[in-house]
């Protein structure tokens, strides 16, 4: 026999019915949060923050040595920790008694939480997307956004813990762009992303950026109005799995270049995903709290929460390109 689920009608319905849409469907409405979810999302169980350990030097000895040759054994000192906190996020969803009459058959309660929750994911979702392009700066309790990440200092002195200042690799590769936007521009600070077979795997931009890069790559410049640099992005032109997901997008460098809607404009950025999380913390991961009935009103309060935050192992293979004249 299965175990009831919630204590009433509406929580048993809200469980059953409404819970498996925001699950299923949350992660596919924000392309960073999409390729988070399928490629770098952590599940941290708990703990006073989020530490995350940095190689951040060599060390201090090795090397080659022969027959009777003394050998160096200093010791070397090559991990620091970045700290992190847990940030929380929540949409509530409220139903008042007049409502729930109006709706009395659990078909039709149904179908009107099922509207209500796909308005309230949706409104989720944006906090989050809004989040992950945060500056670390402007609004504490929001995740550590990308904008703060991906700096040089100019915005945010301290990330993680750890000053800029004080730790130079603990700095991304910035430029600012020259009209109009060019090719080389684009290769320039995506090489000095690069180390070896470690680059950007995933270029994020504004609409209006996509179309100029866009129009370079079809062999005019939009920005200036003359013919642009004629070589292709690379044949076939998407990243399979992003056009599979319906998410537009053409190629750089064999990296697919997409628009996010939170993306400040003005700004591309260069990222390896290699060294970028979510971590999410299992018990807030979209959690759908029961419904309450408080005792001075007729309705019910539901709330989703989320708990988690946006982390950067590695800042220096990150790249940001600002300044790009639409």
């Amino acid at each position: 026999m299965a175990t009831p689920i919630g204590v009433n009608t509406v929580n048993s319905i809200s469980r059953r019915f409404i819970i498996k849409q925001v699950t299923d469907n949350v992660y596919n409405s924000n392309i960073l949060t999409f390729r988070l979810i399928m490629r770098n999302k952590k599940v941290f169980e708990g703990g006073f923050q989020i530490e995350v350990p940095i190689a951040w030097s060599h060390f201090a000895a090795g090397g080659f040595y022969s027959g009777f040759d003394l050998l160096d054994v200093t010791p070397s000192d090559t991990i620091k920790n970045a700290a992190f906190d847990f940030k929380q996020a929540e949409v509530a969803v409220s139903v008042d008694g007049a409502t729930l009459i109006r709706v009395n058959s659990p078909e039709a309660v149904v179908n009107f939480l099922g509207q209500y929750f796909a308005q309230a994911e949706s409104e989720l979702v944006d906090i989050l997307g809004i989040g992950v392009f945060s500056n670390v700066v402007s609004n504490p309790k929001s995740i550590d956004g990308i904008q703060g990440a991906v700096d040089n200092g100019t915005v945010a002195a301290t990330y993680g813990g750890l000053s800029r200042a004080a730790n130079p690799f603990w700095s991304s590769q910035i430029a600012s762009a020259v009209a109009p936007l060019t090719f080389p521009q684009l290769q320039q600070i995506f090489g000095n992303c690069t180390m070896g077979g470690r680059r950007p795997t995933i270029l994020v931009g504004t609409q209006a950026i996509y179309n100029i890069i866009w129009a370079l790559s079809t062999g005019v410049n939009s920005t200036a109005g003359v013919p642009g640099q004629a070589f292709p992005v690379q044949a076939g032109g998407e990243d399979v799995q992003l056009a599979q997901a319906g998410f537009s997008n053409i190629v750089f460098n064999g990296v697919p270049l997409v628009v996010d809607s939170h993306c400040p404009p003005g700004q591309l950025f260069f990222l390896n995903e290699e060294y970028m999380y979510l971590y999410v913390n299992p018990n807030r991961d979209f959690f759908l709290r029961d419904f309450d009935a408080p005792v001075n009103q007729d309705a019910y309060t539901s709330l989703i929460l989320w708990a988690g935050n946006l982390v950067f192992s590695n800042v220096m293979r990150q790249g940001k390109l600002t300044g790009i004249v639409a």
